[in-house]
């Protein structure tokens, strides 16, 4: 297989497309802290999680150049699936649930992780180690730390865990905004020293606090809907339904697949991500499904508050 962090062309190529559509899903896509990724030393980023495929989406999205990925050990056993996702720069990270034998790869992948950064491309994490669809965070796992010693030990100059607030309006319906926050990065040398460490257990769950605080400082900070104007609302909501209606039957090949699909989702979570395959393989619909997420959104807000 390729390595994750070789240039890829045709790679380039398809993510400015990717990067169109995961902004189409959403009313406003925005971007703050980009100031904060340091400029030396080797970036590790590390998200909250809470949309399954769209928050590693955001990231790309939101930073320019190549990201490598780290995703669930499971979705790597079909071959064929594990060259795409390899050609996608995405490496299989196993949990404790995938059993030990399983667990013990990881050492395989942290070597491949640290080759990547070795090679100036940013790595990506999810520290929970698993997706909520809920503003918080689950605990921080410390294998994000163990593979940033592992870089410091190899590569020497200074390894950076930059922490990032993904930060959705909406988590369930579609469209509203989404705020992507890039918080100040740590260094790990400030944190830990190379070479063998004493107390390592406590160091690291020193860091799980630190690093956990950082990143809910960067979410919760979705502006409150203003509610006034209930009845000037109510008449905008009536005179513009003909074109909510014909918004809604010109984007019916997006919505009603999804819809459909996601009625066999146990996890709600993938809710955005199932709209965004969507508007990647049905491009010529998505004005019309934009446009009637705002209409609908707008509408639906409107109802909630006069029934309040």
């Amino acid at each position: 297989m390729v390595k994750v962090w070789e240039p890829n062309k045709s790679y380039d190529r398809l993510k400015l497309y990717v990067n169109f559509c995961t902004r189409s899903t959403f009313r406003r896509v925005r971007v703050s802290g980009l100031e904060n990724i340091p400029d030396d030393g080797y970036i590790m980023f590390a998200p909250n999680h809470v949309s399954t495929l769209m928050d590693p989406l955001m990231l790309l999205l939101a930073v320019h150049g190549p990201v490598a990925f780290g995703a669930r050990y499971d979705i790597f056993r079909n071959p064929k699936i594990a060259r795409i996702l390899n050609w996608m720069r995405i490496l299989p990270i196993a949990r404790e649930r995938d059993g030990i034998r399983s667990v013990s790869s990881n050492f395989e992948t942290f070597d491949e992780i640290v080759d990547c950064m070795a090679h100036k491309v940013p790595f990506c994490l999810f520290s929970e180690g698993r997706h909520r669809p809920e503003r918080g965070m689950l605990p921080v796992k410390k294998g994000i730390f163990r593979v940033c010693k592992l870089a410091l030990d190899r590569l020497g100059g200074p390894v950076y865990i930059v922490p990032v607030g993904l930060d959705y309006q909406y988590f369930f319906r579609q469209g509203g905004s989404v705020d992507v926050r890039i918080g100040k990065p740590m260094n790990m040398e400030d944190y830990m020293p190379r070479g063998e460490v004493h107390g390592e257990a406590a160091i690291y769950h020193t860091l799980c606090d630190e690093l956990q605080a950082r990143i809910l400082s960067l979410i919760g900070k979705v502006p409150e809907r203003k509610t006034g104007l209930v009845p000037l609302r109510a008449l905008a909501s009536l005179i513009l339904l003909p074109l909510t209606a014909a918004t809604c039957i010109l984007s019916f090949p997006i919505w009603l697949p999804a819809a459909l699909l996601l009625r066999k989702f146990k996890d709600k979570a993938w809710s955005h991500t199932v709209h965004f395959a969507f508007h990647l393989i049905l491009p010529i619909f998505i004005p019309f499904h934009w446009m009637f997420n705002l209409l609908w959104n707008f509408t639906k807000d409107t109802i909630n508050d006069i029934t309040k």
